[in-house]
């Protein structure tokens, strides 16, 4: 699995991108602020590098420009 995270200054955004069953990576995100929190699927991508890039988007547009945070020994074998 690889963890990443995105926050502006009222919201934060934790990323999960994870082997989907059958292929792909299935791109999760937990959405936190506002008072309100969720999970919520983004996504079935296929590759790692497509479901990063996604994060990316999304993190960029509703979060009013944020980066996000790869944490890259989150790498699972």
């Amino acid at each position: 699995m690889i963890i990443a995270e995105a926050k502006d200054e009222r919201e934060r955004f934790e990323f999960n991108i994870e082997p989907f069953v059958t292929s792909g990576f299935l791109l999760t995100i937990r959405y936190s602020g506002d008072g309100d929190s969720n999970i919520t699927g983004a996504g079935v991508w296929p590759s790692i590098d497509k479901a990063k890039q996604i994060a990316e988007q999304t993190a960029g547009r509703l979060l009013h420009g944020a980066k996000v945070k790869w944490h890259d020994d989150s790498v699972q074998p």
